[in-house]
């Protein structure tokens, strides 16, 4: 018997790795000396000492549970649990702590790569308050390492865990650098900032008019301010230089973030996630290797989405582990964290009056329900207003 002692988030990741494997199939309640007839071999991993919350109405609470070849075995009192307990079993002693069915997240972008190759502005998983002076420090550094011209880009901004108490401008990213475009993305992904090389190098001047479905939002006295809000991103897209990677390295990338995005959400209880498009052929790398440890439902578009409208491929094609879902969200407004969803009436306190972004008319949209629908895709739109 090999028994472990952990703490909560030590507990979490270790627990959602070994269990992440298990089918959800109905919880198996055991009564008082059965443990030992329900496999003659023993468990791979056995947990105790827990409050088990089961989600299952007929034994809605358990105190251990066992799991043998990705299978829960059995689930009910330590003291029958135990009985499955062998030298090579792995035991978890939970010391009360509470554990509930991995949950699944409906909706992520969850590729990775950014959480490795790029800059953070703010942090993704914990509640962290930062600084304006932070942020373009965090920046300026990583303009000093790159060639001028090429673009500097932060991530996962988010106005309200800044302790200025107010957004970024312009001003601020100009203090970066005025030989790179500077962009800083917003968390909610429907809002950029960027500084005065960005916007020159896009042609963006105070005369800009707004394109349907986005804006360039401006300062009290007319001047641009930095803020760019959905599809009037579009004309950043292919001015300025990136980094360019070969094919392999793109290859690696992908499969590396993807491996990392695995190993967190398992370590904060997420065992199925639907994955906002992304790489799929890297994911099924991912998985061949051993390195997918949260079941994927994977939101397609693109070429993928293409694909299976030709070739005649549904929604649910797939297997547990790696299952084609409904499309990437189709997006048809701003966002609530934002302010830009679209609202009946106005914004409150915004000066012309604003009530957000409609992203495609309503004959674009029809179209496009009508033709994925058809070919049995489930259909997945981003409506927030």
């Amino acid at each position: 018997m090999k028994n472990s002692k952990h703490s909560r988030r030590e507990f979490l990741g270790l627990t959602g790795a070994c269990v992440a494997g298990t089918v959800a199939a109905p919880w198996l309640n055991v009564p008082p000396a059965a443990a030992q007839t329900i496999d003659t071999h023993a468990a791979d991993l056995v947990v105790f000492n827990a409050k088990v919350y089961t989600m299952d109405n007929r034994t809605p609470r358990a105190e251990a549970f066992a799991v043998k070849a990705g299978r829960f075995v059995a689930v009910g009192r330590t003291t029958d649990i135990k009985g499955l307990i062998a030298k090579e079993t792995q035991t978890i002693d939970a010391r009360q702590m509470t554990i509930v069915p991995g949950f699944t997240d409906c909706h992520n972008h969850a590729p990775g790569t950014t959480l490795l190759y790029e800059v953070l502005v703010g942090n993704p998983f914990e509640v962290e308050f930062v600084t304006i002076r932070s942020i373009v420090d965090k920046l300026r550094a990583r303009a000093q390492e790159t060639p001028a011209g090429r673009w500097v880009e932060g991530y996962f901004f988010d106005d309200t865990k800044v302790k200025d108490q107010r957004l970024l401008n312009v001003h601020d990213l100009d203090e970066v650098s005025k030989e790179h475009p500077v962009a800083v993305h917003h968390r909610g992904g429907h809002t950029s900032f960027y500084n005065s090389k960005a916007l020159e190098l896009a042609g963006v001047t105070k005369n800009a008019k707004d394109p349907a479905g986005g804006t360039f939002d401006r300062d009290e006295h007319g001047e641009l301010n930095g803020r760019v809000t959905d599809r009037a991103r579009g004309v950043f897209a292919n001015v300025g230089s990136r980094q360019t990677l070969t094919a392999d390295e793109t290859a690696q990338r992908s499969r590396d973030g993807l491996a990392h995005i695995s190993k967190q959400f398992v370590r904060y209880g997420l065992t199925s996630v639907h994955h906002q498009g992304g790489d799929l052929f890297a994911l099924q790398q991912v998985r061949a290797r051993g390195d997918l440890l949260h079941r994927v439902s994977y939101e397609v578009n693109g070429r993928v989405l293409e694909a299976m409208i030709t070739s005649g491929i549904a929604t649910g094609f797939g297997d547990e582990w790696i299952r084609l879902g409904a499309t990437s969200e189709h997006t048809v407004d701003g966002s609530f964290s934002e302010r830009t969803m679209a609202l009946s009436i106005p914004y409150p306190g915004v000066t012309p009056p604003y009530k957000g972004n409609i992203t495609e008319t309503q004959d674009e949209l029809n179209a496009w329900v009508e033709r994925v629908h058809r070919a049995g895709i489930q259909i997945n739109c981003h409506a927030n207003g």
